[in-house]
């Protein structure tokens, strides 16, 4: 029964681990890297810092848009700016990248 049980708690460790490596922070911080490189020659965000309590309904709030955006559509290409807050919560003083609607969008994603 003991083994059986310390078989368990290996594979759950294992398995935390592999979603930690594949999904976790180590690739998103990789692939922000990736994306920022490719908006910096004509950007198409502002840089916001994080305040105490501010949540990403009050940021939407602080910036708004001048064009009818969806909420789901700011919500995807904030996170699209800021892919490695998909699976953390927001840290006072940290600096987030905000997208701005303009009639041309300069920032293509390449595939």
């Amino acid at each position: 029964m003991k083994l059986f049980l310390a078989t368990i708690a290996l594979l759950v460790s294992f398995y935390i681990i592999k979603v930690d490596l594949f999904e976790g922070t180590i690739p998103l911080a990789y692939s922000s890297e990736i994306q920022m490189e490719k908006c910096i020659e004509s950007p198409n965000y502002i840089v916001a810092e994080i305040m105490p309590g501010e949540t990403i309904y009050s940021l939407f709030a602080i910036y708004p848009t001048s064009e009818d955006i969806s909420f789901t559509k700011r919500l995807n290409d904030f996170y699209e700016l800021n892919p490695h807050l998909k699976n953390q919560s927001f840290h006072v003083g940290e600096k987030v990248l905000l997208p701005v609607y303009t009639s041309q969008t300069n920032c293509k994603k390449e595939n």
